[in-house]
């Protein structure tokens, strides 16, 4: 009986197996090494660009791509081409921390994470996540490059800034879980970034290598804060950071396995792990192509992500890095250097990924539908955001403004009719200049001043005739990251509002002209400014 109970239990394990299960132990070498990269894909550009995408799918079995450049309606239709013509379904990511909008054309783009910062109610970043999801499947997209979850406390950051939420560790942890839970449930992987963080940093990954002398302790304090939170709350997908932390390793966290052991065996992470755009000078002012695709995959990684948006840029990443960072990797296998079960585990965890998101049934997009992406419950949710993140600094009676009492409007527009507020003022036949008005003075001497303050306009110049508005009259609205609040110490009433944007110019009237109970609160620490 016990040799007939297994002989009928032996067909149950085979056919026990997953769909990634099966598909892998099919794969030959170069197609498993395909599944580790995900490269660049512009779908506005010219036949000769999808040909370039194409080649390295048929000759190098690259199954991931990073959508960059485009507009909805000619990514649906470049994608199922993709799809179409790969053998393995393409897992699509794309970089939408405040929505498409932040890569796309004619689509919406939601606050930054600064701004989400100082909402309080976390309801509206859950539906914001949720919103962003939907849209990115009615794109095509499967895997979204956010929620950046770098705690800014350098001031002077200049990559993160206004792409944290905060320099509080515990409002970047709770804003970020909003924003990947809505996203995940709705079935999008959300991939927090960038391991260990970018929030400390003087240096621009983009133009070179950052380095932090931080110790582990304070790294396990500040830095892994958010992580630990959301790996428990299942993060499906975690990208690293190309900084060099000198107290743990030598090597660039992208590279260093003494740093993404952290993540794999401290914190038991499990899912994805993906590096930062491989192509980063960050890396490649120090390393060769080849040493930094096979470090970044011995270290633990499992996809190797290479993204740009710049034409010769992109090139380069299609016919020269790839062709080589795969054939570094593919020797290193050929040659017995490394374990053949390692790339196993990697590729079968991708395609895990790719079966979950049922891309083996089904891979493709459906039409444009242009009420998906503009309607009116967007615009509603928009206008939330922007309504509930409105932060009254400071207030000494001023506010709301009566807007028939007698005061004038400047903005910092040069030509101030640029303005989005002043043609409303206007029809109320309220005084409106620009603040670089050779006679402002002689009009703010004896009337209270609206003061609209724009972060492209502030320079140098701007930034030397503040003085000619009274602080005491004068209320600032700044259209601005707070960390230009430095250059308002001396005001005794400002209003921020974050971003330029028309939802922030609208829920800012609002808030000036007829209600000042304005609920956002400050997401970082001006006292050290």
């Amino acid at each position: 009986m016990r040799y007939i109970f297994i002989v009928l239990l032996f067909p149950f394990f085979l056919f026990s197996q997953s769909v990634a299960e099966k598909i892998l132990a099919n794969m030959s070498l170069d197609e498993k090494i395909g599944q580790l990269f995900m490269i660049p894909a512009c779908p506005k550009r010219d036949d000769n660009h999808l040909k370039d995408v194409k080649y390295l799918i048929e000759n190098f079995h690259i199954s991931n791509v990073i959508i960059k450049a485009s507009d909805p309606k000619s990514q649906i239709e470049f994608l199922n081409n993709l799809q179409k013509f790969s053998k393995y379904p393409l897992l699509v990511a794309a970089d939408a921390e405040w929505g498409l909008g932040m890569r796309m054309e004619n689509t919406i783009s939601f606050p930054k994470n600064m701004t989400l910062g100082a909402i309080q109610n976390d309801t509206f970043l859950y539906e914001m996540g949720k919103e962003i999801a939907k849209e990115l499947k009615a794109v095509g997209v499967h895997i979204n490059l956010a929620p950046v979850v770098d705690i800014n406390n350098n001031p002077n950051n200049p990559t993160i800034n206004m792409r944290s939420f905060s320099d509080d560790r515990k409002i970047v942890t709770k804003k970020a879980y909003q924003i990947m839970k809505g996203m995940q449930d709705q079935n999008i992987i959300a991939c927090l970034k960038h391991f260990p963080g970018y929030g400390d940093v003087s240096v621009d990954p983009h133009l070179d290598l950052p380095v932090a002398y931080h110790e582990r302790q304070r790294l396990d304090e500040i830095e892994f804060y958010p992580y630990k939170f959301l790996i428990d709350q299942n993060a499906q997908a975690i990208m690293s950071a190309h900084i060099i932390f000198k107290n743990i390793s030598d090597l660039p966290a992208t590279m260093s396995k003494e740093i993404i052991d952290i993540l794999i065996d401290d914190m038991n992470f499990k899912n994805l792990l993906i590096t930062d755009a491989l192509n980063m000078k960050a890396l490649t002012n120090h390393y060769s192509i080849e040493d930094i695709a096979l470090l970044s995959h011995t270290a633990g990684h499992d996809i190797l992500l290479y993204g740009d948006h710049i034409n010769p840029n992109v090139d380069d990443i299609l016919k020269n890095q790839i062709p080589k960072a795969f054939q570094a990797i593919k020797n290193a296998y050929l040659e017995n250097k490394l374990d053949i079960e390692k790339l196993d585990r990697h590729v079968l965890k991708i395609l895990e990924a790719k079966e979950r998101l049922n891309l083996f049934e089904n891979r493709f997009v459906g039409d444009y539908n242009p009420k998906i992406f503009f309607n009116s419950k967007i615009s509603k949710l928009k206008e939330d955001l922007f309504s509930n993140s409105i932060t009254i600094v400071k207030n000494k009676n001023q506010l709301p403004f009566n807007i028939f009492n007698n005061f004038i409007y400047v903005s910092s527009k040069e030509n101030f009719e640029k303005d989005p507020f002043v043609q409303e003022l206007l029809d109320f036949h309220i005084d409106c200049f620009s603040f670089f008005y050779e006679k402002l003075q002689e009009y703010c001497e004896y009337r209270n001043v609206i003061f609209n303050v724009f972060e492209s306009d502030i320079t140098d110049v701007f930034l030397e005739k503040i003085y000619l508005l009274d602080p005491q009259k004068t209320t600032i609205v700044l259209f601005a990251s707070p960390y230009f609040l430095k250059h308002f110490k001396n005001f005794d009433n400002i209003i921020l509002a974050y971003q330029e944007d028309e939802y922030a110019y609208f829920t800012s009237f609002e808030c000036i002209f007829r209600d000042n109970n304005a609920t956002g609160i400050l997401p970082i620490d001006i006292k050290s400014l």
